[in-house]
């Protein structure tokens, strides 16, 4: 396994856990700040531009890491057709958000909150094609730190927000905040991969034959990117349409633990993208296979006590990240959500080499994805309400899942899975026995007990092995090399 995939989880997981601490403490008050109403519209707010940021890059960016890594000679061409493209889309894009919020008659303040947001999906867009050069050479350290950066200017806007009794309007602006610092530090960060990026140049001079080129070879990535962005916020949309403000502050407090669970799997996805690229472009397929085994019993490890513990103390946690007994009815939604991003743990790795390996398939299961999660919550919401929306976020991640091993074993390698899953699920299990009686006390010793109990469980069924504590010391080695 690749020292520098190691490093770069490292790197990218320690500051998306410090930020978490910031952003869980942030939000917490936050959320008591705005009440279930308030919640609902910024959360609306943030899930209807986030599914034109999703697209804002047509998937391309996903292609050019994928060509960048194949053809580092070729890294500067596409990196100048790449960003002269991001900023014609970027501000197509933010007139159509806007026109459609406009006519569709949005609250005032949601109108407005959009308009700030969407000027970062923006600025955040044009930050794209240096990303992908940071990330084609695998050089994330700087990327964790930008990260890191934008946890602390969301922490920061969000107490200035609370302090200085300031609405959704004002909270909108992080969005704009972060664009433009990572498109400044990007700039600078860039230059030791790209000594002349020739920014202003690529905006003048777009070579519309090799544009064209590109997505017609991306169109897959393209509309990948589309479905997953709908199928991850659609449900957002259609509960505030179907049940209002309220209803959407009560669920999108639940999702707000899947929100802050989901920094691991998409750092690992992020860093293995390029990994399993240049791996498979250099036919190495005993390396992917064992890299699959360890990153899949290490994801395993984690997710299942996670939907375990989760499930039986949704309701401490709802308490615990709202510090708001009004969102108790979003409880209920987090008892089934949680399993959602414990299964996202479960296939992430998988996720990476199917993106860019087995593209079309990957865009088949996702469109279809789309469809049952539409479907789904328009027929179940209006009946069930904020449960409904639950389940069908863990109906899409498991379909999600389930194919994306199907395929990959099929197509590419036959790596061992089910021999991994029996003692973690007996561990979660017993865990699970344990929390039940001890629910209602306090969430520290819950959480202390049920960690322990898990860990003892991993011991005496001799789940960790040699080569699994050989991986968990790689992600904590700062030196660089090929492979262990």
């Amino acid at each position: 396994m690749s020292k520098a995939v190691s490093k770069n989880i490292f790197w990218l997981s320690l500051s998306r856990v410090f930020a978490m601490v910031l952003l869980f403490l942030a939000y917490r008050n936050l959320f008591r700040y705005l009440g279930p109403y308030n919640s609902g519209q910024y959360q609306f707010i943030l899930s209807y531009v986030l599914m034109f940021s999703t697209v804002v890059d047509f998937g391309i960016q996903q292609f050019i890491i994928k060509k960048m890594s194949e053809k580092p000679e070729e890294t500067e061409n596409y990196f100048r057709q790449f960003l002269a493209f991001e900023s014609a889309v970027s501000f197509f894009l933010y007139a159509l958000l806007i026109s459609i919020a406009y006519f569709r008659h949005f609250d005032p303040q949601v109108l407005q909150g959009i308009a700030l947001a969407g000027l970062g999906m923006v600025a955040n867009a044009l930050t794209y094609p240096f990303l992908s050069v940071m990330s084609a050479r695998q050089d994330l350290r700087k990327v964790a730190f930008i990260n890191f950066l934008n946890s602390l200017v969301n922490v920061s806007v969000i107490a200035l927000a609370i302090i200085f009794h300031k609405g959704i309007v004002f909270l909108a602006s992080i969005q704009l905040i972060f664009g433009l610092l990572d498109l400044a530090l990007y700039r600078v960060f860039v230059l030791k991969h790209l000594p002349a990026p020739k920014v202003l140049s690529s905006l003048k001079h777009i070579h519309f034959e090799l544009i064209w080129s590109i997505i017609n070879n991306a169109w897959p990535f393209v509309l990948l990117v589309g479905f997953s962005a709908i199928y991850n916020r659609i449900d957002v949309v259609i509960l505030t349409f179907l049940k209002g403000y309220q209803e959407t502050g009560y669920y999108t407090a639940a999702y707000k633990i899947y929100d802050l669970l989901g920094f691991f799997p998409s750092v690992v996805s992020f860093t293995l993208f390029p990994f399993f690229t240049g791996l498979m472009a250099k036919n190495a397929i005993l390396e992917i296979k064992d890299s699959l085994e360890k990153y899949t019993r290490l994801m395993l490890m984690f997710a299942l006590p996670m939907a375990v513990g989760g499930t039986i103390l949704a309701q401490k946690l709802i308490i615990l990240v709202t510090a708001s007994r009004e969102f108790l009815p979003g409880a209920q939604a987090l008892a089934i959500l949680i399993w959602a991003p414990a299964l996202l743990f479960i296939y992430i790795p998988v996720n990476s080499l199917v993106i860019s390996q087995l593209t079309r398939k990957a865009l088949i299961i996702t469109g279809t994805n789309v469809v049952v999660n539409i479907v789904g919550n328009l027929l179940l919401i209006p009946r069930f309400g904020i449960q409904a929306a639950a389940v069908m976020t863990v109906l899409s991640e498991s379909l999600q899942g389930i194919f994306y091993f199907y395929f990959v074993r099929k197509n590419i390698t036959d790596f061992k899975f089910w021999g991994s899953v029996f003692k973690p699920a007996f561990a979660a299990l017993v865990m699970g026995l344990v929390l039940w009686p001890i629910r209602d006390m306090s969430l520290l010793i819950t959480l202390a007990a049920g960690a322990a109990v898990y860990m003892a469980m991993l011991t005496i069924t001799r789940f960790i092995g040699k080569d699994d504590i050989v991986v968990i010391k790689g992600l904590f080695r700062r030196e660089s090399g090929e492979l262990t």
